[in-house]
């Protein structure tokens, strides 16, 4: 993920990668020039996150009502 695409998408889910492997899932909270802040489990505030280490997922499809 680039910063830009962060900035487009505040207030999504998306998948953290660590280096060593583990992912978590989290929610962009917010963006600056070098990181993105994302929020994770219940913490209060997003913690900044290098771009690159984040995927954006993808929201369920919403089912059509009949």
């Amino acid at each position: 993920m680039t910063l830009d695409e962060a900035r487009e998408h505040i207030g999504s889910d998306v998948l953290y990668r660590a280096p060593h492997g583990s992912t978590q899932n989290g929610i962009i909270t917010s963006v600056n020039d070098w990181f993105v802040f994302v929020r994770y489990g219940i913490t209060g505030s997003g913690v900044a996150t290098p771009p690159e280490t984040l995927t954006l997922r993808e929201a369920p499809a919403k089912q059509e009502q009949s």
